[in-house]
């Protein structure tokens, strides 16, 4: 099958969307013109058609302009908030192909005009426009690029597309032809190149003018020449243009691919926007997931659902699970709650659900309930659907961490548990020999405590200003120091002693956890802190 290619450009892609989502913009028939500032002034960055009409021109500085048009409404350029609405633009455009990308040649992306493109791969994609009867290609594009027109036309920007073999030559089609459509013939790209300025080719302005000194201004005068000739007087960038136009050199595009293959669409014959209409469509899309979820075997992780407006704006929810599930109602329970904050605007047309992450799904049973999904247990659900509605920061699981150190064993973590397992246990089992306290000081204290001899525990010691008398004891535990922390990871301070930890009850039934460190046989001055307390 032939490839065949659809520009889409939009002159004044900066200026439409803009006016479509700011009543004051939209009002009036005065030139806009956006501004960055240049080494103190304001220099115009793009400016719309009526502008360009009244002779403004980009680069000139915004005090000129004016001086030829005091009407002009400036207003300051945002590449970043162009360059967001036009990604918008390319995941809707994903209706007609799965293969989108942004011409990032042109603006938003150089900061020079307010014009925008995008291209679509429609090989294969036609035939689904095609009209009862039709049988011929060009009449499917045809119907495919009016209805991307007509849509586009309601999203409130004015475009002209190209469809051609290439998509160099679809995109000098679209930018330099006065047509708002063109379908160039299969094997025809050539005969539609030829009456077009060598401009539209994408060179630079040297090149362009090296050209025109010459008398060389149109495709047709350069597009039969030899090739060596030109490339020894106007460089290779030239002749590498025209060929990739021509189909003779690949063009390289950075197309939006498929995030996953785990994907299900839902398209509605008329446009939706009731609460209970879009829960249907979530259940409806997750059920035909997680059917295909069973039969690989594997589990979701992070789920996200599109649901793309008539006015072309796509709002999307995704969330997390902390295990492989694929339970359709558990992730519909994680969706559902963030429904509140979704706007339909005119009404929905398609839904879209996707498997963004997954992972091999637990083949146990967790119970004696045979329609329990494994994996997907009520404190798990209840740890997701908390993590997704307040943030992943909010809510967290303690992590074990490669360390003996007391205060380093555990960390706060992810809700969702590390797949990358330990390389040994920091945690040995927990024997009444090796019990540790129900709260740990977030930083050990210094006590002043009294043992009968320098290996004994303390018969009494002061904390915080109150003295206990130790009626029981039990230990020692011996913790030798992480040698392989040289810096202390973190901890402020390098392990360089011992530690032989006591658990301790006073005469009151009150027990702690105290530890001496350092050994006086080997000269050092030992120190006791109090590190923890029993419940």
């Amino acid at each position: 099958m032939a490839r065949r290619f659809l520009y889409l450009f939009i002159p004044d892609f900066a200026f439409d969307w803009r006016r479509n989502g700011d009543s004051a913009l939209a009002s009036g028939d005065r030139p806009l013109i956006m501004t960055r500032p240049v080494a103190g002034s304001e220099i115009i960055a793009a400016a719309d058609s009526a502008a360009v009409q009244q002779g403004i021109q980009v680069g000139r500085s915004l005090a000129d302009a004016r001086a030829m048009q005091p009407d002009l409404k400036a207003i300051e350029t945002d590449m970043a908030a162009d360059r967001n609405r036009l990604e918008q633009l390319a995941a809707w455009c994903q209706h007609y192909t799965p293969m989108v990308a942004v011409d990032s040649s042109a603006a938003p992306f150089t900061g020079d005009g307010g014009s925008a493109g995008l291209y679509l791969d429609i090989t294969g994609c036609a035939h689904l426009f095609r009209r009862e009867g039709a049988e011929d290609v060009r009449t499917e594009e045809q119907a495919l690029g009016r209805d991307c027109l007509t849509a586009l036309s309601r999203f409130g920007f004015a475009a002209r597309l190209a469809v051609a073999d290439t998509p160099d030559a679809a995109r000098a089609i679209a930018r330099f032809s006065p047509s708002t459509m063109t379908l160039v013939p299969p094997g025809k790209t050539s005969i539609a190149l030829e009456p077009l300025p060598v401009a539209s080719l994408g060179l630079v302005p040297s090149t362009v003018e090296a050209l025109d000194r010459v008398g060389l201004r149109r495709i047709a005068q350069i597009i039969s020449k030899p090739r060596a000739p030109l490339v020894s007087r106007f460089g290779s960038a030239l002749v590498e243009a025209l060929d990739r136009a021509l189909g003779q050199r690949p063009a390289a595009l950075d197309m939006r691919l498929p995030e996953t293959p785990f994907r299900e669409r839902l398209a509605f014959a008329e446009p939706i926007a009731l609460r209970e209409d879009l829960e249907r469509a979530a259940r409806q899309c997750l059920a035909g997931l997680c059917r295909r979820l069973e039969r690989e075997q594997v589990g979701a992780r992070r789920v996200r659902i599109r649901f793309f407006r008539v006015d072309g704006v796509v709002p999307q929810i995704t969330v997390g699970t902390s295990r492989p599930c694929r339970d359709a109602d558990v992730l519909f329970r994680l969706l559902v709650q963030h429904f509140d904050k979704l706007d339909p605007g005119f009404g929905i047309d398609v839904a879209v659900a996707d498997i963004m992450e997954r992972d091999m799904a637990a083949s146990v049973q967790n119970t004696l309930d045979a329609t329990a999904e494994p994996g997907c247990d009520a404190v798990t659900d209840l740890g997701d659907r908390l993590a997704n509605r307040l943030g992943g920061e909010a809510i967290y699981r303690l992590q074990q961490i490669e360390s003996h150190r007391p205060e380093r064993a555990e960390r706060r973590g992810d809700i969702r548990p590390s797949s990358k397992p330990l390389h040994w246990s920091n945690l040995r089992p927990l024997t009444p020999e090796r019990a540790r306290p129900v709260r740990l000081m977030r930083r050990p204290e210094r006590v002043e405590a009294t043992a009968l001899l320098p290996d004994h525990p303390p018969a009494r010691f002061r904390w915080r200003g109150s003295e206990y008398r130790v009626a029981d004891a039990a230990g020692p535990e011996r913790l030798a120091p992480e040698w392989w922390r040289a810096d202390g990871d973190g901890a402020g301070e390098v392990d360089a002693m011992t530690r032989d930890y006591f658990r301790l009850e006073d005469q009151d039934g009150r027990r702690f956890w105290l530890y001496r460190e350092g050994l006086a046989e080997r000269g050092e001055s030992p120190q006791w802190y109090l590190h923890g307390l029993f419940s």
